[in-house]
């Protein structure tokens, strides 16, 4: 924390004069916590980023009679949000909530004003800090009103802000004059750093959300079913269709015509259907749910669709205690993934290709080994194919109970294992017993297997009556195929049998669906 008032510490020097500039004091008219700086020499006036949040990284200083904002390392999306909002400033009252729960004798802010939600979630994260380290201040959180459910317990003071993300860098100066009179009312006043990323050792998320994560450790439970939940923004689909975007910029700056934005989402949705499919053949009491903002509708039933477009605490809730059930969560790469890589088992995220630099930022992992964290946190590109992401959450929904048995103590720590080493065998083995998803997938191989030898005499058989069958099942495995029934039928038949030699030959789960289908039409049918 650093000194925030009556005169903060700063480190700004007057562009013109190369003077270090003068604090006179301090001013916070939204998510900016600026210093009232003064040239000694030429007598020009400042306001300059205090040394929090991302004003760490990024120091802006603005001039006052012009508002040109001077920008030392070329961070053109947080220049802009302070240029923007000081030459459209406003002085109109908003919605604000003071609750004082205990004393302040020694207050510390922490100011989690901001455009982007995941901006606004992560400095939040940056209070257990001082409410578990720092037990000898007392902490004042600044939130905007649809956060104000996270707050962790402890705070001194919570005062909220009616301030939508849409409004996020908005320059106000009645909130600068009302946050004044509150702080200067006290005798001294800190300000929080608000890393931008806090160390996931300083915070717990069940102290902010009140759910506790998924257990890694009861991955096996016996009555546990294979639970995994898709990510659902509209934004930023799983599409191939291109969108253009800032690194920085909220949903309604996103670029993209109606027409095409639609066969985005019409895109997404049959990717995640097919998603769900896959699952749903491979392990055949899988709970597959759709969370997130859109309207319920176009998902087959089986599917648990939790979309809405009226977020309320109660849903962010809901949607949390879903995460936290949830062995895999998949989605596109975004804040959006911040309280589901949070809670849940494990995390895939498809990566869109000018995201790559912000690799990771979304992610709140709970692991405590860097080899488990590799295990449990995949990343891939957009274009990954449903059948891809598919056969990685099966990977992971098979195998993850014996990887932790390689990565996560009691099962890598010397002193344990030296005492009893017969353990991690008994484990793999009671892990083998207990895991249904393991004998959900063998079952389905086996019954692949079983379809495949009622088929075979189908293959055989130089009749023309299994042409059309052989037909269907090579149109579900690869598109139509070009043989007609009425013209060289005894060619086309070898033609599909060719066809299908590699489908018939592959021992892949995702083969028993069409297989079934296929068998179910043909069953009886002899030579």
């Amino acid at each position: 924390m650093i000194p925030l008032h009556p005169i903060p510490k700063t480190d700004h020097t007057c562009p013109q004069c190369q003077f270090r500039l003068e604090p006179r004091g301090w001013y916070i008219p939204g998510m900016r916590t600026l210093a009232d700086l003064v040239c000694p020499k030429c007598g020009r006036e400042f306001y300059g980023d205090l040394p929090a949040g991302h004003g760490l990284y990024y120091p802006m200083l603005l001039e006052r009679a012009t508002g040109v904002v001077h920008d030392r390392q070329g961070v053109e999306w947080f220049s802009s949000w302070l240029r923007d909002s000081y030459s459209n400033r406003i002085d109109s009252p908003i919605g604000f909530d003071s609750q004082n729960l205990l004393p302040l004798k020694r207050p510390v802010l922490l100011n989690c004003l901001d455009r982007l939600y995941g901006h606004c979630v992560l400095k939040l994260l940056n209070a257990q800090y001082y409410l578990d380290q720092h037990p000898d201040v007392d902490l004042v959180v600044l939130v905007p009103l649809f956060l104000r459910w996270m707050v962790p317990d402890g705070a001194a003071a919570i005062w909220t802000v009616d301030l939508p993300l849409s409004r996020g860098t908005e320059w106000n100066d009645w909130l600068a004059t009302e946050l004044n009179r509150r702080i200067s009312a006290m005798s001294d006043c800190w300000l929080s750093v608000g890393l931008s990323h806090p160390h996931p050792g300083d915070y717990d998320i069940e102290r902010f959300t009140r759910v506790r994560p998924f257990q890694v450790e009861k991955w096996d439970t016996p009555s546990a079913r294979p639970t995994v939940t898709f990510i659902w923004r509209e934004d930023r689909a799983w599409s191939s269709l291109p969108r253009q975007e800032g690194s920085h910029e909220p949903e309604e700056s996103v670029t993209a015509s109606p027409g095409s934005a639609q066969e985005s989402l019409n895109e997404q949705r049959e990717k995640v259907i097919g998603l769900a499919q896959a699952l749903h053949d491979a392990f055949s009491q899988t709970d597959f749910a759709v969370a997130g903002l859109g309207e319920p509708e176009g998902l087959p039933a089986w599917v648990a669709d939790l979309r809405t477009r009226q977020i309320t605490d109660a849903v962010e809730r809901s949607w949390c205690e879903r995460y936290a059930k949830s062995h895999v969560v998949i989605g596109i790469h975004g804040s959006n993934m911040l309280l589901p890589s949070a809670h849940a088992g494990a995390v895939i995220e498809l990566v869109p290709p000018k995201r790559w630099d912000n690799l990771v930022q979304d992610m709140l992992p709970t692991a405590g080994d860097v080899r488990e964290a590799m295990y449990r946190y995949h990343f891939l590109p957009l274009a990954a194919s449903p059948t891809t992401v598919s056969e990685i959450a099966a990977s992971l929904l098979r195998r993850l109970p014996y990887a932790l048995l390689n990565f996560k103590r009691p099962w890598v720590d010397h002193e344990a294992v030296g005492a009893e080493p017969w353990l991690i065998e008994a484990r793999r083995r009671k892990t083998g017993e207990r895991l249904a998803f393991e004998k959900d997938y063998q079952a389905t191989l086996a019954e692949n297997r079983e379809l495949k030898l009622r088929l075979t005499q189908l293959q055989d058989s130089r009749s023309w009556k299994v042409t059309k069958p052989l037909r269907l099942l090579a149109e579900i495995a690869q598109g139509p195929a070009e043989a007609e029934d009425h013209a060289a039928t005894l060619p086309g038949n070898r033609r599909l049998r060719l066809q299908l030699a590699q489908l018939h030959d592959s021992s892949s789960w995702r083969l028993t669906a069409p297989i079934r289908r296929i068998s179910e039409r043909v069953k009886g049918l002899r030579h």
